[in-house]
């Protein structure tokens, strides 16, 4: 809804006289607030292994955004394997609220173990993911010597069916 002159005027005198009760956020630098940018995951979130993961990550520094989203996300992955893992030794249990009807409820807890390698093989996704993007992409060296990658082996093949057979 559009505000009236009357009520433009009002809040123009207000901000003059310093009152920026009635200012525009936005507008008024004195009533926008200061937005900084925080790289860092709330320690609350994170569990013993994805803080240690996070901060063994962030030591040389804040990543770029993209970074900083796969590594959270790998950071909860981790957590969240840690709480798998204690569920298949039998150390940690599952733990559910009741309602006020006393409705009875069944529940099956199967495919522990598949769920951990499911998390485990994400997890290897997204490290690896880090890894390239924070190494810039580049490729590793081919390595040296006899083996030392395809061209060899197309040049070794080439060479055996060019010699005569024996």
């Amino acid at each position: 809804m559009p505000e009236s002159a009357a009520e433009r005027q009002r809040r123009y005198r207000r901000h003059k006289a310093g009152d920026h009760g009635l200012c525009i956020p936005g507008r008024c630098p004195a009533v926008t607030p200061t937005v900084t940018r925080d790289n860092e995951p709330d320690r609350v979130t994170l569990g013993p292994s994805g803080q240690r993961l996070w901060a063994a990550m962030t030591d040389g520094g804040p990543l770029p955004a993209m970074q900083a989203v796969l590594l959270l996300e790998a950071c909860r992955i981790a957590d969240r394997l840690d709480k798998l893992d204690a569920q298949l030794r039998g150390e940690d249990w599952l733990r559910f609220d009741v309602d006020e009807t006393g409705a009875e409820v069944t529940v099956i807890v199967d495919r522990v173990l598949s769920e951990a390698r499911q998390q485990a093989t994400a997890l290897k996704q997204i490290v690896a993911e880090l890894r390239q993007t924070a190494g810039g992409g580049k490729a590793k060296p081919a390595a040296t010597g006899k083996g030392a990658g395809i061209a060899d082996l197309t040049a070794r093949i080439a060479s055996r069916r060019s010699s005569p057979a024996s």
